[in-house]
Formats: C-alpha cells, structure tokens, sequence
C-alpha cells in the first residue's frame, strides 16, 4: 500500500501520499542533439517525462516513492492488466497452479528471460528476491502483505535466513508456499513492491544497490545513467522478453515545480506531465492543452483519519456529525478542482469490492448538530495537523465544523514530522491519501484500519468484526463472490456505521502526454513497456 501527495506527485500514498510524475525537460537543441525531437526513420524515439525528485533509491523494497523508473527497469512475476483490472502472467508461463487447500502455489517461469546484464532469469533469483525482502538489514518498508509465505516471520524476527516457503524445483520451477489461504495473493505478487532482482548483481552492489546505476532487472528499459540531481536515462533493452519496446530511450527529468513542469509541456521540451490538482482548473482552460488532458483514477482514497483513541472522539454520534457538516460534492468542485470525486465508501470505482449501491455520505447540518447534542458534546475542540499539501482542504473542513459549533485548530507540520507523530499515535485529526497497487478493495482496506495496522497511523481502529471479515476475504479462495461480499461488508461497517474515518473523495491523478505518443498506461505511475511514437 501507499501513501500518495497528489499535488506534489511522488510515489507513497495511491496511494499517498503519492504520486505521479511529470515530464523531462531539456532545450530544443538539447533533444535535437540526442534526437529526442526528431522523426526521421534513423533517429531515436524518446519521450522525456519531467518529474519532481523524489530522492529516493530505486529498490521497490526500501521505498514507495518511485516515479515509474523502478517499474520500467525491474518486473513482478504477475502484472496487473490496467485496463481490465485482471491479474495476467508477466514472468512465468501462466497463472500459478493453486493446491487444494490453498497454501501452496506453483510457478514456472519463461524460457530465456534476460536480465539486463545478460543472465538468465532462474528460480534461485526469486526466492533470493524474496528471502532479501525480510531480512532485517534490508529495512523493507512494505512486507506485512507478502509475511504470509512460509518461514517469512522467522527471518523477520532474525531466526533465520532461509525461506522455507520458496522451493526451488529446477531453474525456472518453484512453488511457493503460504501458512495460511490467501484470496488476494496473486494481486500482492503483481505489485510492484514483488519485483525480481539477479541474485549476483544485487549482491556484488550490496547497500549500492537502487543507486546511480546499480540497478539491473528484467523489463523493457535498462538504466544507463542517472545523476540523482537533473535526469534519468533508459534504453530500450534489444532482448526484451515481450519483444523490444517501441522507444529508444525514456528520459526521467527532473523539475521540482509544478507549474514549471506544465510550462516546460506547453513549450515541447518535455512529453509528459502531470498536473497537480492546484493547477488543474487554470490549464483546463487554456486552449493549448486542454484537450491533451486525461484523468485517470487511481486506487486512492482521501480521507479524515480520526484518532479513536481521543476522548472527544469516542462516541460515534460525534464522528458521524463530523461526517454530516461536510459538504464533498462542493469540495470536490471547488477545493479539489473537479480532479476529484466525492466518495461514498472507502472503496472507490477502481477496485474489487467497490459497492455501486452504497449510499452518499449525507450532508445534513441540523442532523449533525443534533447527533452533537445527542451525544452530550458542546463546545468541542479538535486539533489537527497536516502537511502543507494538505492545508487547503483542511482549512475547508475546518469552516465545515464551524457550522455545527465544532472548532478546529488547524496546523502545518513538516511530512518527516507528520509521518513520526502518526506512527506515534499523537495525531488527533489529520488527512490521509491511502492508495493500493493491488486495486483490491480488501487489502487496501486492510492494509490501515485491520487493528493491527490501525495501531501504527494514529486511527485505533478496533473492530473484531471487521478484523474477522477482513481475515475472512483474505481466506477464502475460489469464491470470489463471497469475497466481494465480505468486502463491501466490511467497508459499511467501517464508513457508514462506525464511522472510523471519513472518506472525503477518490482523487484523479490528471496528466497530459504529447499526441504523437500511444500506448501509455497509468498504474499510479506510468508504464511505458506499450509506448509507440508515431
């Protein structure tokens, strides 16, 4: 899962938060240089992305905030399919085989797949891959999902290095095994967090690995250079298992501003941008690129994360009056610029699960003064921090409490702060942009509000019944049905009766892309193993 900040667009929240990317800068004569700009059958097809830094390491295993370098560099056994939402073989051959009883899944990866350095993909990479991720030196930041293999818990707890749930059958056969059935296990293996490393160059690189260069993997673009600073440059990788990619060379650049990004697209320097949600209403109305713009919808939530451990915010009448003072279509249109839809779940449209019936979130300004009244509660103060990102919708629901005679103090911490305090527990109220590279509804729910997780984001969440229906979806195999059920069961239960958070909306994520491109598709970042230019 991952936490994304849509207006600062780096990978986190998706999922924030996180997320995006923008478009590589260069002059003219620069692109014309390296043939970025030129159309000529014996000149290269580049298309130049302008991105924010995100100063972080490629390694999916030590960081969410990746811009799309790590995805188009290194592969997953299973991808995601963007357009259909189905999970489709990527490495192997097919679609695991799954025991009987659930536990056991068996792979067989593909014939030659090359990694960039010339080795061959083999069954000892994966279980070192994925050995490495529960190592505690390795400091993986997202494991909870992938703790279900066996032997997994050993390692993190420093009993052992050897993964007993991976068994290595021949160089391209191997099962894995889980302690427990797994409905969404074939979704968690297709995240990007799942990627599979050469054992031997990842070792030979050690703490390097992810860094300038030291970063090799299976997938249609090879890093060539990298100066953590100003650029990225990959290649297309001529041995490509899937055929090799339609452009030469993706350019990753680096510009900081969002608006300088956009600037930099009007201009033809750069591709591709994203557009952040500040900006978005002023370029839907600028005649050069408006119609260039698309909105894809992630598989994000914004919501108000509630500490239920605060004594003001115990008694669910106060909870959901905080929910009825607030107005999300109005927000959605004004606040967040139309590149938002108003939620009505936890869940929204993108995802397994996602209960079309459900009811709107009501807006009712007398009724939630009533609940206050109800619930005894007058005179109530709520503190929230937020990091600046946030502020502006903050502020909005701060003018929103007003009106039923709740006031909140409203400040701006710093994200490195922000992100401590609510390990901590110390936030009372803040706002939270979760997102899932799964695209189902029950880990991304599961993933912050199953009372485990909810304990470590300042929530306190502590249902037993949805720890049980989110354990329940997460068990039960080849019934995809009930685990639709289960899972919207569970989001009613959270949203619309215990009120544990208050979902605002489901972010879009804005972007436009020069027309002489096809072929893009957008998975909270963008892929580019389909891109063609024309």
């Amino acid at each position: 899962m991952k936490e994304h900040v849509f207006n600062n667009l780096s990978r986190k929240s998706f999922l924030r938060g996180s997320l995006a990317a923008a478009v590589a800068a260069g002059s003219a004569s620069l692109l014309s240089a390296c043939g970025g700009s030129a159309s000529g059958d014996g000149e290269k097809k580049v298309l130049r992305f302008g991105v924010n830094n995100p100063k972080v390491t490629f390694d999916t295993q030590k960081t969410s905030g990746s811009v799309g370098v790590s995805e188009a560099v290194a592969e997953s056994l299973l991808v995601l399919n963007p357009d259909t939402k189905e999970i489709e073989p990527n490495l192997v051959t097919g679609l695991p085989t799954v025991s009987d009883d659930g536990l056991t899944y068996s792979f067989e990866l593909k014939d030659g797949v090359k990694f960039h350095n010339g080795e061959t993909l083999k069954s000892s990479d994966v279980k070192y891959t994925l050995t490495r991720m529960f190592l505690p030196a390795t400091k993986a930041t997202s494991i909870d999902s992938y703790a279900y293999i066996e032997g997994a818990k050993d390692i993190i707890a420093g009993k052992t290095e050897e993964l007993s749930g991976v068994v290595i059958k021949d160089d391209r056969h191997f099962d894995i095994k889980l302690t427990q059935p797994y409905s969404t296990f074939n979704a968690i293996m297709a995240q990007f967090y799942a990627v599979i490393y050469p054992e031997k160059a990842c070792k030979e690189a050690g703490e390097a690995w992810g860094t300038e260069t030291n970063f090799i993997g299976t997938g249609a673009y090879k890093l060539v250079s990298n100066d953590s600073a100003t650029e990225v440059v990959l290649e297309g990788f001529a041995d490509y298992h899937e055929g090799k990619p339609g452009l030469d060379e993706l350019r990753f650049v680096y510009i900081d501003d969002a608006n300088t990004r956009v600037l930099n697209y009007k201009n033809n320097d750069v591709d591709l941008v994203f557009i952040s949600q500040s900006l978005i209403q002023q370029y839907q109305n600028d005649e050069s690129i408006s119609k260039e713009i698309v909105n894809y919808t992630p598989a994000s939530t914004q919501f108000v994360n509630l500490n239920l451990q605060s004594q003001n915010l115990k008694d669910v009448r106060v909870r959901q009056a905080l929910s009825m003072a607030i107005d999300r279509d109005t927000i959605c249109s004004t606040i967040l610029s139309n590149v938002a839809k108003p939620a009505k779940s936890f869940i929204p449209s993108s995802e397994t699960g996602y209960n079309e019936s459900a009811p709107e979130f009501e807006y009712n300004v007398d009724k939630a003064k009533q609940l206050l009244a109800q619930a005894g509660v007058s005179n109530l103060t709520l503190n929230a921090q937020v990091r600046s990102q946030d502020q502006n919708l903050m502020v909005a629901i701060q003018d929103a409490w007003s009106k039923i005679g709740v006031t909140c103090n409203v400040s701006v911490i710093d994200s490195g702060v922000w992100s401590d305090a609510r390990a901590n527990g110390e936030l009372e109220v803040t706002l939270v942009t979760w997102s899932t590279l799964s695209f189902q509804g029950i880990e991304h729910m599961g993933s912050y509000f199953r009372s485990d997780r909810a304990a470590k984001k300042s929530s306190f969440y502590n249902s037993s019944e949805f720890d049980n229906l989110v354990d329940q979806a997460r068990l039960t195999v080849n019934d995809n049905d009930k685990v639709l059920e289960l899972t919207r069961q569970a989001d009613s239960l959270m949203t619309h009766t215990d009120y544990a958070c208050l979902p605002i909306d489901w972010p879009q994520m804005p972007y436009v892309l020069k027309p002489e491109f096809t072929g893009l598709s957008v998975l909270v970042n963008p892929h580019f193993d389909k891109v063609k230019k024309k």
